[in-house]
């Protein structure tokens, strides 16, 4: 039914309404749009460890770092369980001329930074994680490439980890538990690392621990940076004392000092 106000304008009155209702609603969404635009989170920057220089390398200058540790000939490792998933292993171009083979188990990392998200520190006991700063790959499964990398590229060896082997074959099974994995920009990158290596078939058993620092000026790329260059140098302990134990009799892998 009509009310009594509508009946007294004339069509051409209540047409005229129409437009101005329109282009409130008009305005109304696309400043509806614009707030929501404004709180949209930014596209984050993707970073990995496994973009390092080429190999073999050495440990540079301007980091510290020392590794302790003890070796025997028989009974089991010392270091802490691992955890997660294996990642992707990278074979060199070349065909492996070790007459080895290396099993690199998934790394355990710290639950503090066993995120997608890169986790830095500010002092004071607080951290930042970084929502648009993330790792292309979850923290241990990046740990767990580049070392299978960097031992396959220095050793010459393949990495079985997970896959049927022949009778026969040397393997050198190495474990890794990260016990530091930190971060500050602008002052430095700090890695602890607990690592063993055991020789099957055989009783051969190495455990050492790395720790090492390396300055990291400039911001999260640059951190990251630093880490890779740690994560290189853990990974050239451990091929050292692999390399070691392949050259046979006499020779006795031991934790660099």
């Amino acid at each position: 039914m009509t009310r009594p106000n509508e009946m007294i304008r004339s069509p051409r009155q209540r047409a005229a309404r129409r437009p101005a209702g329109l282009r409130a609603l008009a305005v109304l969404a696309s400043t509806l749009a614009a707030a929501l635009a404004g709180c949209a989170s930014p596209t984050p920057t993707f970073y990995t460890l496994s973009d390092a220089p080429g190999l073999p390398g050495t440990p540079t200058a301007s980091g510290t770092s020392g590794t302790s540790g003890t070796s025997g000939t028989s009974g089991t490792s010392g270091t802490s369980g691992t955890s997660g998933t294996s990642g992707a292993r990278t074979i060199g171009a070349e065909a492996p001329a070790a007459p080895y083979a290396v099993e690199v188990s998934p790394v355990a990392v710290p639950e503090q930074v066993d995120r997608p998200q890169i986790v830095i520190t500010r002092g004071g006991g607080r951290v930042d994680i970084l929502e648009a700063s993330r790792w292309s790959a979850p923290l241990k499964t990046e740990l767990t490439s580049t070392i299978s990398r960097d031992l396959t590229q220095r050793l010459g060896a393949m990495d079985v980890y997970g896959l049927p082997r022949a009778d026969g074959l040397t393997v050198y099974r190495v474990s890794t538990s990260v016990q530091r994995f930190e971060s500050v920009p602008g002052e430095q990158a700090a890695l602890t690392a607990v690592w063993s290596v055991r020789r099957a078939p055989g009783d051969l058993v190495l455990t050492c621990r790395f720790a090492g620092t390396e300055p990291a000026s400039g911001g999260v790329a640059e951190v990251v940076a630093a880490q890779r260059k740690l994560v290189d140098r853990l990974a050239e302990g451990i091929s050292r004392a692999i390399a070691t134990s392949a050259q046979g009799a006499g020779s006795t892998p031991r934790c660099q000092d």
